[in-house]
């Protein structure tokens, strides 16, 4: 199991919002086990996203994917920031 953290900075919440909802479907077919969502409590157009996906092959390939990009284009997101991260440890 792996996880990805997406940090976006978008033109409307709301727009982008929409956007991510219609794309569960094509996530979860791609690897994707859940996905947690962050706002920014000073910005609400900043985002913070903690995916779990089933491997770094998949995951790459949905968030290279052409469609994604230009959905995000197409989503208001103005900015993004993916990384790429390794379970090591998980403690209470």
């Amino acid at each position: 199991m792996v996880y990805i953290l997406v940090n976006l900075k978008l033109e409307s919440y709301d727009k982008w919002k929409s956007l991510f909802n219609e794309r569960a479907t094509i996530r979860q077919e791609s690897g994707s086990y859940e996905a947690h969502l962050f706002r920014n409590s000073e910005d609400f157009n900043e985002v913070t996203i903690l995916f779990k996906w089933d491997n770094f092959e998949n995951a790459r390939n949905y968030f290279e994917s052409e469609s994604l990009q230009k959905a995000l284009k197409n989503g208001s997101t103005q900015e993004i920031t993916i990384t790429y991260l390794d379970e090591i440890a998980k403690t209470i």
